[in-house]
């Protein structure tokens, strides 16, 4: 392919996930013709010559400012720890490259809406990896709440999304991420927009209830998990049960799932048990071969085309009009997707911190809040264009 015809991207943070979901979209996909890794960059040299020896890639950089520098991209995508997200995407959007950002967009909104104005100033596009989103069952359960409309509305729902204990626990990750993160803004955020997605419902009001025993006496300061209770703009109530303790004897990875009853029906999609399991040394475990599979193509799976299609949609950008700035922003605004999830989280631990201690610190138990007067509070002026529309 000729090089108008291939995404130039860079590739800001080279952790677990970026080995589980990306290198092999990158490379080993149907992308792959369309996707030229030109540089990689991370704060550990010893990573970065081992993934550019592992997969051919050129360049590589242990400061991100100086490949926006030196390297003439297309998009860069960002899969750094989340805290460290916002630098990153602005300056690649300020560099002129559209960016596809590695969930949640940020751990703060005031950061989301940093992201979002200079994206629009730039006129470039900001994507979520949200790869939830491209389940087929949820696209499917989207397709015939919001586009059949057999259901009616909403009027309660619960969702569940429960990690095992060796997630948080040392090794997992590359560093020691579980103390800055949390199964809200870790598991969280997938849910929090899928909800979203799927029902087209915005939340007014969250509480939350928090968890802190296991990892804590482990050393780990975060917590075991965490309850949010949401109200949606229609009178909806959903809660997302959110852990990262199960014992490591879990037939499975994730247990995750969800349930929503409507006026005339219900539906209940489990994202764990997808018909595949095995017994192995490691047990008996369930497995999810939508998530990704090897075929003889190469990966498949949701976690790749989440991140494939945001690609081939800047590769779409770039060559010559096939799809216009403004057409995409009028359809999904950049950024917009991940203000919301990260509203959603950031409340749920600020209800947290609001709230009162139970048993000695190890139970938090968060009150009521406002969104839109959280907002407010958060954005000033700026807040107007982020208000939910309470129902009359």
């Amino acid at each position: 392919m000729t090089s108008q015809s291939k995404l130039r991207i860079g590739v800001v943070g080279l952790g677990r996930y970026v080995e589980i979901a990306h290198m092999p979209t990158y490379f080993e996909s149907r992308y792959a013709s369309a996707i030229e890794v030109a540089a990689l960059c991370d704060v550990s040299e010893e990573r970065l010559k081992e993934w550019r020896q592992r997969y051919g890639v050129k360049s590589g950089y242990t400061d991100y400012r100086k490949m926006l520098a030196d390297q003439k991209l297309d998009a860069v995508v960002v899969v750094t720890p989340d805290h460290l997200h916002t630098e990153v995407t602005c300056q690649a959007l300020e560099a002129g490259c559209d960016v596809l950002v590695e969930k949640p967009l940020a751990t703060d909104i005031g950061e989301c809406h940093k992201i979002i104005q200079t994206a629009r100033r730039q006129k470039r596009r900001v994507i979520t990896d949200f790869h939830k989103r491209h389940d087929p069952a949820h696209q499917e359960g989207r397709a015939r709440i919001t586009t059949d409309r057999k259901y009616g509305q909403v009027q309660f729902g619960y969702v569940w999304m429960l990690d095992t204990i060796n997630v948080p626990a040392p090794g997992f990750f590359k560093s020691n991420f579980a103390e800055k993160s949390s199964p809200v803004w870790f598991l969280g955020v997938h849910f929090f927009d899928l909800i979203r997605f799927m029902t087209d419902l915005n939340p007014i009001e969250v509480r939350a209830t928090g968890y802190k025993q296991v990892l804590k006496a482990m050393g780990i300061n975060t917590f075991d998990a965490v309850k949010s209770d949401m109200v949606f703009d229609n009178g909806a109530a959903i809660s997302f049960y959110l852990s990262w303790n199960l014992p490591e004897g879990a037939p499975s990875f994730t247990t995750q799932g969800l349930y929503l009853q409507f006026e005339k029906g219900d539906m209940k999609i489990d994202t764990r048990d997808r018909g595949m399991t095995e017994l192995s040394g490691a047990g008996y475990k369930t497995v999810n071969p939508m998530y990704t599979r090897r075929t003889d193509r190469g990966y498949a799976g949701y976690a790749h085309e989440s991140i494939g299609d945001a690609l081939i949609e800047f590769l779409e950008l770039k060559q010559n009009g096939r799809r216009t700035y403004d057409d995409l922003e009028k359809a999904d605004p950049s950024g917009m997707g991940g203000f919301y999830s990260t509203l959603m989280a950031q409340m749920t631990h600020e209800s947290l911190a609001r709230g009162r201690s139970l048993s000695g610190g190890q139970v938090a138990l968060g009150g009521a809040m406002d969104v839109n007067e959280y907002i407010k509070e958060k954005l000033g002026p700026d807040a107007d264009d982020y208000l939910v529309q309470y129902p009359s």
